[in-house]
């Protein structure tokens, strides 16, 4: 199971939100507020391979879409967090 934090607010009204990718590959993502009121909010994601492409894809698009530099900001992007990455230039 992999997990990453969103966001975290640490006061008297704490809220945490994490995204995980579950043991059976679901992606999940909770949100915990601690405070006046405490909740918890999850959801879950149970997507095929397929729908999972379309989700990086639409991601992709949502944060690069526009960007001129998308191509050296992804593989900069990449890099520092040790995805290997093929590059091809011609010429």
């Amino acid at each position: 199971m992999s997990s990453i934090n969103l966001y975290k607010k640490k006061n008297e009204a704490s809220s945490y939100i994490d995204a995980t990718i579950t043991d059976k590959g679901d992606l999940q993502i909770i949100r915990n507020s601690f405070g006046p009121g405490d909740f918890e909010t999850e959801v879950t994601a149970a997507v095929s391979k397929t729908d999972k492409d379309q989700l990086l894809l639409a991601l992709l698009q949502k944060i690069y879409t526009g960007n001129k530099n998308a191509l050296e900001d992804f593989v900069t992007f990449t890099r520092s967090k040790n995805i290997i990455v093929q590059k091809f230039r011609w010429p």
